[in-house]
């Protein structure tokens, strides 16, 4: 029997599995075709963020060792042990994601313009680009995935050694296409046993057309294999084990025996997989993850196709599902196969009634350790029933809170519909995600400004009137794409196309000249407003002083934030660290990189742990290799209560909330900034520990009296004699959120 494998490649998020090649060998398995999968995008992410890998970099570029972030690698394997335990606190996950982050920064340093984060892989080649990125599959200084294919990859020793002959890559977004054809070069070259390389993949199908005949890419595959999978694919390596004819293989394009292109019939597939995924051959401990949640779906393609998505376009068939019942069973076999009892549906069709037939399932046969997420659209159908049969999350696509533009979207929502839908999930104990874009053609300003304002309300009314801290929001630019309905009829959007460059003749996006609302320029400056608001490096000190650059933060995703929620839930306690400084014996903490500026005079501290900055004038601080001496007594306490001293021989104290109000110790309010979300809320933000608390213009200015510290006994006083009758709890309830929030410390 013929040797196979499927691969997923590197380029695509590392906290959890995809689950194209599951589904492929699970029928492949069932029709007596054993076949062999491989995740190389996690193992390659596993790779890139380890000791090794980074040691090998600061030998080749020995600047590494003078950056801030340096001390970062001396604590990889750390952060990876931390992001993956189910114990872990949520300071210690902070600080995890800082060291990945600081990695990504100093490898973009070695590789010249290559970046990766959770989300994507990129190069200094544009992957839009069939000559850039036949440069990038040679220049070893923009692409460390040269070396890794030749030096470290296990798959490939694998394929060396198992004499693997038909290799099958699942290629779903363009971030994988330089790596997919980086590793396709080193199999060509490094694995003689390999006939055969095939491509397919929703990406593949998306730009099969534009891979002509004397393509380059053919130098390295021998065919693409478009839309669904598992039939042909089948078919095609029993062709392929005897007597190689292609030509009856629907959605094969291949090369023949005289290097001819040969594009075979396109077929929609009117069959459904309903067999369980088979994720053997998946290393579950690897995925950056304390959680792995298992992608599993109820139906294939999609019902209602919005004027904006592209997405069903490389999904190939009509719409086809399963029954609740044979979904539920085969979520039953993964959890005892596997023991991962979390799972995520990946529909691009799933409804509320078949959510509520699922729940049910679950319900009836007592599967009460089964947890569930899902996308799904608007209706006017209701969720009660849902959180008790165990989802824990649904991220609906909102994509405008504007009836006018919902319209021209095609998404065949009722805006009555929205905040209900929403309502409910809170009511249920369900958290919930809002997907929505900025700059869709037409879109105004006021218009967009009232979707963010809106997601904004719903995510606040999570965490203050539900006890739901982990509802989320994401949203970017709207991006117009070859075959969506906007390109289609670009007159009804007022908008006019604008062809890519020459060089450009892999791109699927286009640019356009808009005559009516919000120009794209327009649309990205208000989305890097609204994001630089939110997430943003604390600026207690002036970076200007500091010839820095500072890297972007690897933010955790959706289903990081649904495992942490628990945690943090847990973890909460009324609790505040203080610290009395007696028979001190004080030293840097080993989490903290320094820059002392000759010019400037100043000194800047980073906390890699908690990703927080802090500089003062180098002669108020003299730091040496036995002890520290402070020019002012409360640049020690802010060393300390930023975790940036060991206290090794100093008294460490606990405040508990009666201590507090007994007026034991003082309070004194931090550093922060806070805007205005409508003509009565505000937020107030600690930009140290990025920790928000909702309040009001009065809520703002009574915090403000701790300023000075005070004992909060004198502040209840000064509120008395001013003549507000403030009800008791309302002030109790203030001053916890801000010392949760650590918008409040406590002097000690």
């Amino acid at each position: 029997m013929m040797k196979s494998m499927l691969i997923f490649p590197p380029g695509w998020d590392p906290r959890g599995p995809y689950l194209s090649l599951p589904v492929l060998k699970a029928y492949l398995q069932q029709n007596n075709q054993e076949v062999l999968i491989r995740d190389e995008n996690v193992e390659f992410y596993d790779f890139f963020f380890s000791e090794q890998f980074f040691k090998r970099m600061s030998r080749e570029t020995s600047t590494l060792k003078k950056s801030i972030y340096f001390n970062s690698t001396l604590h990889i394997q750390e952060a990876k042990d931390v992001i993956r335990s189910k114990d872990s606190k949520s300071w210690q996950r902070k600080f995890a994601w800082n060291v990945l982050s600081n990695l990504n920064y100093l490898a973009g340093k070695v590789y010249k313009g290559f970046e990766i984060d959770f989300n994507s892989m990129h190069f200094k080649y544009s992957h839009d680009s069939t000559s850039e990125i036949m440069k990038a599959l040679s220049d070893r200084a923009a692409n460390p995935l040269i070396e890794y294919f030749e030096k470290d990859c296990s798959t490939i020793e694998e394929i060396k050694n198992q004499e693997i002959e038909y290799i099958g890559f699942s290629v779903t977004g363009n971030t994988q296409l330089i790596p997919t054809l980086t590793m396709c070069k080193a199999i060509k070259e490094l694995c003689p046993s390999v006939k055969h390389i095939q491509l397919g993949g929703n990406f593949i199908t998306r730009i099969s057309s534009l891979i002509g005949n004397l393509h380059p890419f053919w130098n390295y595959i021998d065919s693409m294999l478009l839309y669904d999978g598992e039939e042909n694919l089948s078919s095609f390596l029993q062709q392929l084990e005897n007597n190689k004819d292609y030509s009856n293989i629907p959605n094969l394009y291949y090369l023949d025996d005289h290097r001819n292109l040969k594009r075979n019939e396109i077929v929609e597939s009117k069959t459904i997989n309903s067999l369980p995924p088979d994720f053997d051959g998946f290393d579950f401990s690897k995925y950056f993850t304390d959680n792995v949640w298992i992608p599993i779906y109820t139906s294939r393609a999609c019902v209602n196709k919005s004027t904006f998505c592209t997405i069903p376009n490389a999904s190939g068939g009509k719409f086809r599902h399963m029954p609740a019942k044979k979904v539920v069973e085969n979520m039953e076999v993964v959890k005892e196969k596997y023991g991962i009892s979390h799972f995520s549906f990946v529909d691009e069709t799933f409804l509320v009634p078949k959510m509520k037939q699922i729940a049910k399932l679950l319900i009836d046969n007592e599967q009460k350790d089964i947890s569930w997420y899902c996308e799904t659209r608007f209706s006017a159908d209701t969720t009660q029933i849902l959180r008790k049969g165990g989802c824990s999350n649904i991220q609906f696509g909102l994509e405008s809170y504007n009836q006018r533009v919902l319209d021209l979207m095609d998404k065949n929502i009722d805006i009555a519909w929205i905040e209900p839908n929403i309502i409910n999930c809170f009511e249920a104990g369900i958290s919930v995600h809002l997907f929505f874009m900025t700059g869709f053609p037409t879109e105004t300003l006021e218009e967009a400004k009232n979707t963010y304002h809106f997601a904004n309300e719903m995510i606040l009314k999570s965490k203050k009137d539900y006890g739901l801290p982990y509802s989320t929001k994401g949203f970017g630019t709207f991006g117009l794409e070859v075959g969506a309905g906007v390109y289609e009829k670009p007159e009804v959007f007022n908008i006019e196309i604008l062809e890519p460059a020459d060089d450009e003749d892999l791109r699927l996006s286009r640019d356009y000249n808009i005559h009516e609302g919000l120009t794209s320029d327009e649309a990205k400056q208000l989305v890097s407003t609204m994001r630089s608001s939110k997430i943003s490096l604390q600026t207690s000190f002036d970076a200007q002083q500091f010839d820095i650059e500072f890297p972007k933060s690897i933010l955790p995703s959706e289903i990081d934030l649904i495992n942490e929620s628990e945690k943090r839930a847990a973890e909460r306690s009324y609790k505040v660290y203080g610290f009395c400084f007696e028979n001190e014996s004080l030293k840097i903490n080993r989490y903290v990189s320094l820059i002392i500026d000759e010019e400037t005079q100043m000194t800047l501290l980073y906390n890699v742990k908690h990703g927080i900055f802090l500089s003062y004038p180098t002669s108020d601080l003299q730091i040496g290799n036995a002890k520290i001496t402070f020019a002012l007594d409360n640049i020690k306490s802010d060393l300390a209560y930023y975790d940036f001293l060991e206290l090794e021989n100093s008294q460490e104290k606990y405040s508990t909330m009666d201590e507090i109000f007994e007026g034991k110790y003082k309070l004194c309010l931090n550093d922060y900034f806070f805007e205005h979300y409508n003509s009565t809320d505000l937020l107030i933000y600690n930009k140290m520990f990025k920790e928000v608390i909702q309040t009001n213009v009065l809520g703002h200015e009574l915090l403000k009296y701790f300023t000075i510290s005070h004992k909060i006994q004198e502040w209840f006083t000064e509120i008395t004699r001013s003549g507000l009758n403030l009800p008791v709890e309302k002030l109790e309830k203030l001053i916890v959120d801000a010392l949760e929030s650590k918008v409040l410390k406590v002097m000690i």
